[in-house]
Formats: C-alpha cells, sequence, structure tokens
C-alpha cells in the first residue's frame, strides 16, 4: 500500500482554504427525486422497506425475468447492490454509470441531479430500483414491494401498506430460512398485508449464503431466487 505525504506549507494552505470556505461544494443528496412520469413502455418499479434487505438483488431478479431493456437504479453509488452485476462496463453518460448484462443494460446513478435517459423503445421494459423507501414513489406501472423476513421488518412493511394502493403491488419478503415464512414473522400481517397475501401476491424469497457472501456478481442469480421472482413476474 502507498501513501502520500505532504509538506508542511500544504496542511496550512488547505487549512486556511478550509476556513475561508473556499473549497468548492459538492452536492451528494441523493434523496432528491427522480422524475419517472416521463418514461415510455412498462414500467416495474421495486422499492425496499429498509436498506441492506435485497432490494437491489430482487430487481435485477426481476429484470431478467420480464426480459427487460433496463434496469435503473437511484441509489447513491456508496449504495449500490449492483456495482458488481455488469459483465461489461461502459462508461459513464448524462450523470449515470452505464454496464451490461446479458441483453440487460444497467444504468445506476453517479449523481444527485441525473435524470433518468429515454428508453430506445418505447415498447421496452424498464425496471426502477428505487431503493430504501421513500415519499415520491411513481404511481404508474407495477410496483414491488420488498421486506425482510423478520416481525420488525414485517412493521415496517404494514405501515407502508398504508400510503399505497395495496391491489396494484406485489410484496417479497427475503432471507426466509425455508420456501415458508416463519410462524412469528406471518403472526405479524397487519390487515392490508393479508389482503395481499390472500391475493397471491406475497413471495417468499429463501436465504441465499452465497449473496449474502459476495452480493450480486456477473454470474447468474440462485436458482431458487430466479424460481421465487418467477412467481411475482405471473403476477
Amino acid at each position: 500500500m502507498t501513501t502520500t505525504s505532504f509538506s508542511l506549507a500544504e496542511l496550512r494552505a488547505a487549512y486556511t482554504a478550509l476556513q475561508a470556505g473556499t473549497f468548492a461544494e459538492v452536492c451528494t443528496d441523493f434523496s432528491t427525486p427522480v422524475d419517472t412520469h416521463e418514461l415510455a413502455g412498462r414500467v416495474v418499479g421495486v422499492v425496499g422497506v429498509s436498506a441492506g434487505i435485497g432490494t437491489a438483488t430482487v430487481a435485477l431478479a426481476i429484470a431478467e425475468a420480464v426480459g427487460a431493456a433496463r434496469l435503473v437504479e437511484l441509489a447513491a453509488p456508496h449504495a449500490s447492490g449492483l456495482a458488481s452485476a455488469s459483465t461489461a462496463e461502459l462508461g459513464t453518460r448524462a450523470g449515470w454509470t452505464l454496464g451490461q448484462r446479458g441483453e440487460l443494460r444497467l444504468e445506476r446513478r453517479l449523481t444527485p441531479d441525473a435524470t433518468i435517459p429515454a428508453a430506445d423503445d418505447a415498447d421496452d421494459v424498464t425496471v426502477l430500483d428505487l431503493g430504501t423507501f421513500t415519499p415520491h414513489i411513481p404511481t404508474t406501472g407495477s410496483l414491488v414491494v420488498v421486506a425482510p423476513c423478520s416481525v420488525p421488518g414485517i412493521r415496517r412493511l404494514n405501515a407502508r401498506l398504508t400510503t399505497l394502493n395495496p391491489t396494484q403491488l406485489v410484496v417479497v419478503v427475503t432471507g426466509a430460512p425455508g420456501r415458508t415464512l416463519p410462524r412469528q414473522v406471518a403472526g405479524a400481517f397487519a390487515p392490508a398485508l393479508r389482503a395481499v397475501a390472500a391475493g397471491g401476491r406475497v413471495l417468499v424469497v429463501p436465504e441465499s449464503a452465497a449473496l449474502r457472501l459476495t452480493g450480486v456478481t456477473g454470474e447468474p442469480l440462485p436458482r431458487l431466487l430466479r424460481t421465487a421472482v418467477a412467481q411475482a413476474v405471473e403476477r
């Protein structure tokens, strides 16, 4: 490992500039909503009730299952779940980092003020990885809400469903110990979530030890995940 050394004069100059406020201010507020109203074609939004629960992984699995033309991730670069998902990197353009994974184009948000590029074809399917829940959820298209397999996670999900139309969404519960939910987790379902489940729109994704260790890479997603997400696509 190499380190960079600075002279005392350089350190003093940097301190003086800092005190004077002459450093350029860099905007890092990625909570700024991105306009999704002008997106052509079919749009599928994927949003998580909290961070670190596999929202980006579910979004990628859905994009591949539906044959989407592109997957657009709105998270800040440091929070990206798709940084290693591409099999080929295509550089940057207009505030986005571009990559390719088979026939799927990955677009990862690089700057807070980036606007979503127009689709190449009006009939293309676009999957939006919206990241952690924000007040700016698109009201058009399909919506997939991701929650972890835990009682606190289901409680967050219950609270979020009060702000959405439960007839227009699918719920994916990640990190389950098997193909069904533990009794304690299922018992935490509130009425709105029970109604979604009664419609067959609550899907369980078993935990993947490989993904927990490495995250998403350029390799194919685990079969159990692809099988579970295929059910979401049908709905």
